[in-house]
Formats: structure tokens, sequence, C-alpha cells
């Protein structure tokens, strides 16, 4: 079963920040997602850097690349 609730970390503690539903001694598997402290505007001006220093050929080859997702799940070359 999965849940997701809000909590507070203090101490080396995690506190749920409302009531789960779980049996005593039951072991979880904890995901920590923390909100961003980035501005939508940081991201931008981080993005506009990413081909910043490239030449025009060097950034077709690198958007070629992130367009074909079959590079992303090649098998590794033994």
């Amino acid at each position: 079963m999965r849940q997701t609730v809000k909590a507070r970390y203090h101490d080396g503690i995690l506190q749920p920040l409302e009531p789960l539903v779980l049996a005593e001694e039951a072991e979880v598997q904890i995901i920590v997602e923390t909100e961003s402290a980035v501005s939508a505007e940081d991201i931008l001006q981080r993005a506009a850097r990413v081909f910043q220093g490239l030449t025009p050929d060097e950034v077709a080859q690198v958007e070629a690349i992130a367009l074909n997702r079959q590079q992303f799940f090649r098998e590794p070359a033994a």
C-alpha cells in the first residue's frame, strides 16, 4: 500500500504531519522529496547556459542525441 504524507525532519527524525495507517513494527520504504528552493527564473537561466560555448554543430549533435530516446535505453557495450 502506498501513502503520501508530509513530514518534518527534526533532530535526525522524520515526523509525519498526519496519521499513518501502519501496523506496529511495519517496515516501510521512504522516498524523500524536498521542495525546490530554486526559482523558475533560476531554472530558466541555467537552461539557457546549457549550450553556452558550443558551436552550432555541437548544439545540433547534443539535441539529436537528446531527442533520440534509444540512446538512453541502450544496453552497455560488453
